[in-house]
């Protein structure tokens, strides 16, 4: 995976003339941008359902090792979106002092892996409890924005 500041830049120098006024005033460098995946803030996730409409829900984000995950439990529409589709946006919105919208796709974790258990115990200590599966995400557009 490239660099989290590698895709905020890719993602602005091909964003619309829009979205860089926006979004290129005061970007998030990517440690900033781990800091608040691991805050507690409001956390969206966007999927698609089976008939093309979208689906909008909390989730939980944790970033463990270098990666994002996203708490899923499988009970859940945003389980069975991914399953069948696995593009995913997330917004992470600390009110008007630091926002992010990620743009990428997700990948089922083996749940009897270390890796799940390490990515279990980051979230236990984030949210105080945990989901019954775990997707990591691979963003693949970043755009951040932080108040000056």
């Amino acid at each position: 995976m490239s660099s989290l500041d590698d895709i905020i830049k890719d993602s602005l120098s091909q964003a619309s003339t829009h979205t860089k006024n926006v979004y290129s005033q005061n970007p998030l460098t990517g440690s900033e941008l781990i800091e608040l995946a691991n805050s507690r803030v409001l956390t969206l996730a966007a999927t698609v359902r089976p008939d093309g409409k979208p689906h909008l829900s909390p989730t939980d984000l944790t970033f463990v090792d270098g990666v994002f995950y996203l708490g899923v439990d499988e009970a859940t529409a945003r389980y069975r979106n991914l399953k069948r589709n696995p593009a995913v946006t997330i917004m992470l919105a600390e009110g008007s002092k630091r926002q992010a919208i990620l743009e990428g796709n997700t990948r089922f974790l083996d749940m009897k892996s270390d890796k799940s258990t390490r990515v279990l115990e980051a979230q236990k200590r984030k949210y105080g409890w945990v989901t019954d599966s775990i997707a990591e995400f691979q963003p693949e557009k970043i755009f951040t924005w932080k108040a000056k």
